[in-house]
């Protein structure tokens, strides 16, 4: 959908002469991309060439792990890509276009030829794609070419591709699988060399309007690549234990309620996980009597689950420990003029850190920056607040967690309104930073039919006053290894039974 974002103040004749130099370091990288004052071009060369893999980069939408001049680098598993826009945006529903493009073996000869750029463009992955009538339009088109002509739009599933953040930003990084993924692409369409083996590669970085135009491109970039992995990334780990005295929380949104009828992958990450606490989203129409029989029957454990659930749709807190509703039965906003259920259940829980509210929640999906979901999520994130503060009876003695997927894919508003001064000492609760166990990006989501890339949906908030995290991961049994497998008794396919990937906490009181 289209966003309320102001028209961009720059010409064309500006944006195109000052492009950010992606090479140079963040302090310098302000040249007028989608709008502003142009900055002044500094000396710099802004290609970078690389002789050997460098550190790891976790793609987190945070650039402080990056090389201070580097617009690309690679490693034996993935490409990595950063840019900056000088405006918020939401990349995968803007109504400009960004195209990632890259002549992945550094030949000219190869791909689709550009005489801008001196590069044979090989593959494109385009954010906002130009919808059939030439207006950009919602997701991400990954398109490989031939010298012949031939685009061939293939799976960003095939290449591990993912970016970050997925809320609107200015900065952003890109990932891109160095392994090609046969079941998904089984005709290599695009050269061996470079990226899928060894040698070099180039790309930029462009710009596009409505109908195609080119308002600005990016200095090319060049990368010295070392050889690329045999086979996609697969980690070698293991489930860290529960300490004495913690409390491990779970939230997981299992997906138009796939456990009542596909029991088993859920089971298997259950009991692998062990939390004490989990909150789930759209578990739809369930009571409280019938989410306590399925962990009962699944998870069994010396004492019984209670579930507790709400007005609001899909959403439950269940546990192992004693607890007792709380709140109203619902939470509801009108931010259109008429009343709306917010998506939110919360239980009082007595736990070995102390008394925690837990709350899990689902905030309204889709949408950008501006848009009328983003207003619904916002207000819908203030009523969750709301009735915390009026309801918490002993707010110095009482822990806040709110747990859930929060759809954060426009602006970042909604999230600090649901934690505005909800901790015990009034200040705002704090996010905690769940990374891939054994896979350095804070991705919970992924579909790999859907047009928009893996990201961060699902979040985690908490009171620092009186609990402190211990650990926390993202669990996706998809990125183990056999022996990682067989370990924790998961398949390798049990993530998939869900779009989204839990989160795991372990809490302790401060």
């Amino acid at each position: 959908m289209q966003n309320d974002t102001p028209t961009p103040a720059c010409t064309r004749r500006t944006r195109l002469q000052h492009w950010l130099f992606l090479g140079l370091t963040p302090l310098l990288a302000g040249g007028c991309l989608f709008g502003g004052d142009p900055e002044p071009v500094p000396e710099s060369d802004p290609i970078v060439l690389l002789d050997a893999p460098i550190m790891s980069i976790a793609v987190d939408g945070a650039i402080d792990d990056w090389p201070s001049t580097a617009s690309a680098v690679a490693d034996e598993h993935y490409l990595y890509i950063r840019f900056k826009t000088d405006r918020p945006v939401s990349l995968q529903a803007d109504t400009e276009t960004v195209q990632v493009q890259l002549d992945v073996d550094a030949q000219r000869s190869t791909g689709q030829p550009d005489s801008r750029a001196e590069l044979g463009i090989d593959l494109a992955i385009t954010f906002s794609p130009p919808d059939a009538e030439g207006q950009p339009s919602f997701g991400t088109r990954v398109e490989a070419f031939t010298t012949d002509g031939t685009v061939v739009q293939i799976p960003a599933a095939s290449l591990d591709i993912m970016s970050a953040p997925t809320h609107a930003s200015e900065w952003f990084e890109l990932r891109i699988g160095r392994s090609l993924s046969r079941s998904m692409a089984p005709d290599v369409v695009f050269p061996n060399a470079g990226l899928l083996s060894s040698g070099s590669l180039t790309g930029r970085v462009a710009l596009f309007g409505p109908g195609g135009r080119l308002l600005a491109s990016a200095e090319p970039f060049e990368v010295d690549l070392a050889p690329a992995a045999v086979g996609p990334k697969r980690v070698s780990v293991t489930l860290p234990d529960k300490s004495l005295g913690s409390v491990r929380l779970m939230t997981y949104n299992v997906e138009n309620s796939s456990p009542v009828d596909n029991p088993e992958p859920f089971t298997r990450m259950l009991r692998a996980a062990d939390p004490d606490i989990v909150c789930v989203q759209e578990w739809y129409d369930q009571t409280p009597e019938s989410l306590e029989e399925w962990f009962n029957r699944e998870l069994p454990i010396s004492g019984a689950w209670r579930a507790f659930t709400s007005e609001g749709r899909g959403v439950a807190v269940v546990t192992r420990f004693d607890a007792a509703p709380f709140g109203s039965g619902a939470v509801t906003v009108a931010p259109e003029g008429e009343d709306r259920t917010v998506r939110s259940a919360s239980a009082l829980v007595d736990t070995p850190a102390g008394p925690i509210v837990v709350a899990s929640v689902h905030l309204k999906c889709c949408g950008a920056l501006g848009g009328r979901e983003d207003m619904i999520r916002s207000a819908e994130a203030e009523g969750i607040a709301a009735m915390m503060r009026n309801q918490i009876e002993d707010p110095a003695g009482t822990a806040v967690v709110i747990a859930g997927d929060y759809n954060l894919v426009g602006g970042t508003e909604p999230l600090a309104l649901l934690t505005a001064g909800l901790d015990s000492d009034a200040s705002d609760l704090t996010v905690v930073e769940a990374r891939g166990l054994g896979e350095p990006s804070l991705s919970t989501w992924t579909q790999p039919t859907s047009s928009f890339l893996p990201g961060r949906l699902d979040y985690v908030a908490y009171g620092d006053t009186r609990l402190r995290v211990e650990r926390s991961f993202v669990f996706d049994p998809g990125r183990f290894g056999a022996g990682s497998l067989d370990l924790l008794n998961v398949d390798e396919t049990d993530a998939a039974a869900s779009d989204h990937r839990p989160i795991i906490v372990d809490f302790r009181p401060r």
